[in-house]
């Protein structure tokens, strides 16, 4: 039993060496799904509050539309959700999307989400849901497409911030946007040689 297991395991390596050996390659697909965790920690200075979330966005396939979503939690006072972006200047912010503004009227086929009215008290869940084009871009971004935006998302040059009453400047805050259209490669993705 022993020189089987013996003869399985080296057959294994075998196959792995071989695979890493030979002229595999990795067909990358374009990443269309992002999300940023917001906090105040990642406010620039960090702010000391219980208030968190998340933001998740998805860009059409030719990358036309964009539609996003914004949860937090204990958080009240919502005053503006602002995604910047500091492509001409690490120091300096141009405010690019004005994510309640720009809040839509959607039709979602499941009745599950719950979009919460950010002019309440102790806000929690979505505050706000939508959709926008290359023509809602706003300042540097202003006239380019949302492929500029994808991007400059791809390259670190965006944040998104949640503006409160009582952090005018933003009280949580997400700069880190991870890709999640697939964490693993399919096997579609190799082609082998």
């Amino acid at each position: 039993m022993t020189n089987i297991s013996f003869l399985l395991y080296m057959n294994c390596i075998l196959i792995l060496c071989g695979l890493m050996c030979s002229n595999t390659r990795v067909n990358a697909v374009q990443v269309d799904r992002f999300w940023s965790v917001l906090d105040g920690n990642q406010e620039i200075p960090p702010n000391r509050t219980y208030a968190h979330g998340f933001i998740g966005l998805k860009f059409t396939e030719d990358s036309s539309k964009l539609v996003y979503n914004v949860n937090v939690n204990d958080i009240d006072n919502i005053t503006g959700i602002y995604l910047y972006s500091t492509r001409s200047n690490p120091h300096y912010a141009s405010m690019i999307l004005d994510l309640l503004k720009e809040a839509k009227e959607v039709k979602v086929k499941s009745n599950n989400i719950n979009v919460t009215k950010v002019n309440q008290y102790d806000v929690e869940g979505t505050v706000a849901i939508g959709g926008v084009t290359s023509g809602d871009l706003q300042g540097e971004l202003k006239g380019n497409s949302l492929k500029d935006l994808r991007k400059l998302m791809m390259d670190g040059g965006v944040y998104v911030s949640v503006q409160t009453k009582e952090f005018p400047l933003g009280e949580i805050r997400g700069e880190e946007f991870i890709p999640i259209d697939r964490i693993f490669p399919d096997i579609s993705d190799f082609q082998w040689d």
